[in-house]
């Protein structure tokens, strides 16, 4: 089960337009001085913790009486004016609909958080609500969530403090938001995103990176991952990313990049044919042998070709746990068989074509989309032919929409 756990105040809803305006007649009535600083404070902690910290003479009576009317005041003014953050019911739509369960892990009490679900009108995608309980913190409270859910796929989303260390403590992958109020105490999440849209397409690739994470666990070490697809399907993105995130999980990884192992230009246009492309773009066997290398647990040096310079320079590749590969063209042999785990990146011929524009046009000129129309497409399509390289992997990931890969 594919499973997202979102924090609510400040990740999907405006918490600051319906808390602050209470809360500032409140520390005026009390006497309490409001600072920036403070009010940031208070949108990830309790009533309780912020003034035992800005209010420390107040009675224990006159500390009860400040939060049930602050709290009063708060679900007065939700159920008059909550707002989510722009793109939220669209992001919440598309993970439902591609069946990921949702579950809101909040800071606030039972009421708060149903108050704003149904003024919100979101109540419905949500499996579970998770809420404060007195005496636990956020991360005690995600551990039972985490029992009782039995995730094999699982990813949160938060703004803050307590969101980070709640994920980190429970050993979950965790997605910063910087428009909420902590992003100066999440910098270190496993990423951070900057707007509503952005968190959909980071949540859809880490549930993805995830399942390979779990499905390679038990592999033997080194393991070899390919990540294949034909041009622009966003092989170096996911690979790179994929990369990223094994490490941050405490796994040695690298990835090596097919565009490194070319041949030389004169090799290349030798035969401009789409067979041409076949044979003789790339050195296979120099990436065979660094393979090779890195299995057995050696250090290799070799020689790299730069695309640009059309030039060769030295590099040394140290053995890792987890070696990824991205390539066009890649399951062949005698390639294909080092693999212990293969991926395929799906996208439409017509989306290779639109991301060519987008991409090489600007820096090769228009004359450019003929080589794809004429020479890599028609190569591309001998290599599926021959090879059925998605029939042969483990994993085919539709990317035509890179906001929301998903897994076929």
């Amino acid at each position: 089960m594919n499973l997202v756990i979102f924090d609510l105040d400040g990740t999907l809803y405006r918490t600051h337009e319906t808390l602050m305006p209470a809360f500032r007649e409140m520390c005026e009535r009390y006497g309490i001085p409001l600072t920036g600083e403070n009010e940031n404070f208070l949108m990830y902690t309790t009533t309780q913790s912020f003034l035992q910290k800005n209010a420390p003479d107040m009675t224990a009576e006159q500390r009860a009486e400040f939060g049930k009317e602050i709290k009063r005041q708060e679900i007065a003014s939700v159920k008059e004016r909550g707002r989510l953050f722009d793109g939220v019911r669209e992001m919440l739509d598309s993970l439902r609909r591609n069946g990921v369960e949702m579950v809101i892990c909040g800071m606030g009490t039972k009421d708060y958080i149903e108050a704003v679900l149904e003024r919100c009108g979101i109540a419905g995608y949500f499996k579970k609500i998770y809420h404060r309980v007195e005496g636990l913190t956020k991360a005690q409270v995600m551990k039972t969530l985490l029992a009782e859910m039995k995730s094999d796929q699982c990813v949160m989303a938060g703004d803050s403090i307590t969101d980070i260390t709640a994920a980190r403590e429970n050993g979950v992958p965790f997605i910063g938001v910087t428009y909420g109020y902590g992003a100066e105490d999440i910098q270190d999440s496993d990423a951070l995103v900057h707007d509503v849209k952005n968190l959909q397409a980071e949540i859809y690739r880490f549930l993805i990176y995830s399942r390979i994470e779990r499905e390679i666990f038990a592999l033997p070490k080194p393991c070899v991952i390919g990540i294949n697809g034909i041009d622009t399907s966003g092989k170096t993105v996911f690979s790179d990313n994929l990369c990223k995130h094994l490490q941050r999980r405490g796994t040695i990884a690298q990835v090596l990049h097919g565009d490194d192992f070319h041949n030389p230009l004169a090799v290349r246009r030798a035969d401009d044919s789409p067979e041409g492309y076949l044979k003789h773009a790339f050195d296979v066997p120099r990436l065979h042998g660094l393979i090779q290398g890195l299995k057995s647990g050696k250090m290799t040096t070799i020689d790299l070709l730069d695309l640009d310079s059309d030039k060769y320079s030295e590099k040394t590749f140290e053995p890792t746990d987890v070696i990824i590969v991205e390539k066009v063209l890649l399951y062949r042999e005698p390639l294909k068989a080092l693999f212990d785990y293969r991926i395929f990146i799906d996208i439409t011929y017509e989306k290779v074509l639109t991301r060519a524009r987008e991409r090489d046009v600007p820096k090769y000129g228009e004359d450019y989309l003929l080589r794809y129309k004429h020479r890599y497409i028609p190569a591309q399509k001998l290599y599926i032919d021959a090879h059925d390289p998605k029939g042969s992997s483990q994993l085919v990931i539709d990317n035509n929409d890179v906001q929301r890969p998903v897994i076929l």
